[in-house]
């Protein structure tokens, strides 16, 4: 599609910075770009002309294209007050200091049509070494909201089927199932999380950088069970002995992908967020499951900072990898909730965030 739309984003800007909790480094590419009379360099206030208390027509679907290649895809629901998350976008790129160039473009959805791509912006790896992330907000704000009740249940993937939902919930009856339900400790399907006490000890939120450090509760080969032991049966790693865990067949020629998942306890604020990783290509499942066996750049994210209470939700999207073979997918959801915190301080709570592991046939 090309020539001019009225929707589309135009003057993308990007750069490589950093996060840094003090265990992790943390790097990615901070996008900004122009939307309708939101400008990448707006001020921190007045708002943008056409904003009209966060109703503006802006696109909420948007295409994230690396070297020529699609890799994510993002979906933007942002907070009444906040006019920068809905011409913004931090791209993952892992704990490991990139290396060479990228050359990133987006587009956006309107409709049933993509616009133009914006123009293609090239960054150097080693720009990082001095941009450490520098939070944008509002000069004004609204109180966060959540739709959340005081159920602590949240929710777990559906389609694909996680691993909590396969072994706790529907009661598998696959050897693999079997076993992570013997070693487990806990029958709650809907609440894979690293517990109250490591949150507490070491908050998953960092408040003054306004980001989820899931990545240091990721220990090695207990991703699945998010570092907590009353979930190490969904660490298991499939062998001879106990089989495979069930999988879920994805059929990557096809044109998109439609992924679903089933809420509990719904949250929202502009600090929440799904963020879904695939394996890499040699990832072997007889080895188990850890950080470095995904691909650090999650090809399907969603910000939700606005209210949508909801039993379920659903991703169609086309950013999925076309490639065959066992996979496993991770969704992490998560943001500022979570316990309180002793004095107040980190805003209040700890952060808290909701891990699904999915076991994927691609065909």
């Amino acid at each position: 599609m090309s020539g001019f739309h009225p929707s589309a984003p135009t003057d993308l800007r990007a750069d490589i910075r950093y996060r840094d909790d003090g265990k992790y480094t943390m790097y990615g590419i901070s996008l900004r770009w122009r939307i309708g009379e939101n400008a990448p360099d707006q001020g921190s206030w007045p708002p943008p002309a056409d904003w009209e208390e966060g109703q503006a027509p802006y696109p909420r679907l948007y295409e994230v294209w690396i070297n020529e290649e699609l890799r994510q895809t993002v979906f933007l629901h942002w907070s009444a007050w906040n006019w920068f998350q809905s011409n913004s976008h931090w791209v993952d790129l892992g704990d490991e200091e990139p290396v060479g160039a990228f050359h990133v473009k987006i587009r956006a959805k309107v409709g049933e049509e993509f616009t133009p791509f914006t123009n293609t912006v090239t960054v150097e790896a080693g720009q990082a070494d001095s941009r450490k992330w520098a939070v944008r907000q509002p000069r004004r704000r609204a109180p966060k909201t959540s739709a959340a009740g005081a159920d602590p249940r949240h929710g777990t993937a559906k389609h694909p089927r996680s691993r909590a939902g396969a072994a706790i919930r529907d009661l598998d009856p696959s050897r693999i199932c079997t076993e992570a339900r013997r070693l487990n400790t806990s029958t709650d399907w809907h609440e894979v999380v690293p517990g109250a006490a490591r949150m507490l000890a070491d908050y998953p939120w960092n408040d003054a950088q306004k980001y989820l450090e899931y990545r240091k509760f990721l220990d090695e080969g207990a991703l699945a069970s998010a570092g907590n032991p009353v979930y190490r049966g969904l660490d298991l790693a499939s062998d001879d002995t106990l089989g495979d865990w069930p999988l879920t067949e994805l059929d990557t020629s096809a044109p998109t992908q439609t992924f679903t998942y089933d809420y509990m306890a719904y949250h929202h604020g502009e600090s929440w967020s799904h963020r879904w990783f695939l394996t890499r290509d040699d990832w072997n499942p007889a080895d188990g499951l850890s950080w470095h066996d995904l691909d650090p750049i999650p090809f399907l994210v969603e910000v939700h900072g606005a209210p949508k209470e909801e039993e379920s939700a659903s991703w169609e999207f086309a950013s999925l990898p076309r490639r065959t073979g066992r996979a496993a997918i991770v969704g992490i959801w998560g943001g500022h909730g979570g316990p309180d915190t002793p004095n107040g301080e980190n805003g209040g709570k700890t952060g808290e965030f909701f891990l699904s592991v999915c076991d994927v046939m691609l065909r």
